[in-house]
């Protein structure tokens, strides 16, 4: 190390600790004397790394570089420290969509980097950092420009399992030297025997032969947006063939498949307060008096309604054609009120209810029975969460 930039380095910046010690160099945690932010002072026994570069660009992935000094026989680099989640210290598998959200993040950044024939050669998962809400790529002690004619690297520098065979003289490094290193990387952070829907585009990224792989880091982003593309499209499909079936069932279903009417002659079990289907509107009068709030209905013109409180009846030519409550306060002839669970309604009735699923979220429970004029009606449960939301009785004609 030069004199002068000892000199500056022992000026501006307080030590604090050193975080890595090997013979290719020294790795320390430092502070500003002037700002009081920390920073990452390095000493690597190295030349011709692109710190230089990196200095004079506004790339998105690596830190920031304060001071860059370099001679004949080492570099010294002053850098932004960056705090944040090291994916090699991540306890649980990635999920799919996270490693998407990853891979479109590096691809973005390296598309900066390669653009300026700067290749990392050491993407891993401890070089890999999550800062607030995005990631960022460090240490590129290892990293190279990229010489158009040369047959291989100088320097056979990276981390065993994550380095392609390039990397080890059969070769020299490219873009695609960073792809083989990203599709390890994500490989190991998915979890062993990851069999997903990213398989086929990691397999890709990590083909022996270079040729084989992505070319670049954009083919790779459009292949993950294509995936997530196609996969929405595979989903839509499904869901439009599950529908299609659905409703071309249903079609081919008459009122021949619904439960048959069940033999049940009128009794104090059809009716609501006493009051039961078929009763005049002088019964009604009789039992809940005369005073009521009488509204007309545009999907039933023939029907005249009367509101007592959470009381609801129908009445049409003088026939009660419909009773359904709202209120805890009234039974039905089997003792089932509303707040009651279902499973009290399938004790007293049986599971042989017809269940119809409304817009809302509940789910109507229907007991179809036969009156004594021999007309057809039914008892209906409004089910909601497990619950009875309001009971009632109807007509079918």
């Amino acid at each position: 190390m030069k004199k002068e930039v000892a000199e500056i380095l022992e000026f501006d910046y307080k030590k604090l600790d050193c975080l890595k010690s090997s013979p290719r160099g020294e790795v320390w945690l430092a502070k500003d004397n002037a700002t009081g932010e920390l920073v990452i002072i390095k000493h690597v026994k190295l030349k011709g790394l692109p710190y230089a570069v990196i200095q004079k660009s506004s790339f998105r992935l690596p830190a920031q570089i304060f001071f860059c000094d370099e001679d004949e026989a080492d570099t010294v680099i002053v850098e932004e420290f960056i705090s944040g989640e090291n994916l090699a210290k991540r306890k649980k598998p990635l999920s799919e969509s996270e490693t998407r959200k990853i891979l479109i993040w590096l691809c973005d950044g390296l598309v900066e980097l390669h653009a300026q024939k700067i290749i990392h050669r050491d993407i891993k998962p401890s070089n890999l950092i999550l800062q607030f809400g995005r990631i960022r790529l460090i240490d590129f002690d290892a990293a190279r420009i990229f010489k158009s004619g040369k047959e291989e690297d100088t320097k056979l520098l990276g981390t065993k399992g994550y380095a392609p065979p390039e990397q080890y003289g059969s070769g020299q490094t490219d873009a695609r030297s960073d792809i083989y290193s990203l599709g390890v990387t994500m490989k190991n952070l998915l979890g062993a025997g990851y069999n997903g829907r990213l398989k086929k585009i990691l397999d890709k990224c990590t083909e022996y032969d270079p040729a084989r792989r992505f070319q670049s880091v954009s083919e790779l982003k459009r292949a993950l947006r294509f995936e997530k593309f196609f996969y929405r499209v595979k989903i839509c499909a499904a869901i439009f063939l599950a529908a299609w079936i659905f409703i071309t069932v249903n079609r081919m279903n008459d009122d021949t498949t619904k439960p048959p009417v069940v033999a049940e002659k009128i009794s104090a079990e059809n009716s609501l307060s006493g009051l039961k289907l078929g009763d005049s509107v002088e019964t009604v009068h009789k039992i809940f008096g005369a005073e009521k709030e009488i509204r007309a209905s545009e999907e039933f013109p023939d029907n005249n309604f009367y509101e007592y409180n959470d009381l609801v009846i129908a009445v049409k030519n003088n026939s009660v054609t419909s009773i359904s409550t709202y209120t805890d306060a009234i039974k039905d002839g089997r003792g089932i009120r509303q707040g009651d669970s279902l499973e009290k309604v399938i004790a007293a009735y049986g599971e042989e209810g017809w269940t119809v699923a409304s817009d809302d979220g509940a789910i109507f429970y229907e007991y179809p029975f036969e009156l004594a004029d021999g007309n057809s009606a039914v008892r209906r449960f409004a089910i909601r969460n497990n619950v009875v939301e309001y009971i009632g009785l109807r007509r079918d004609n």
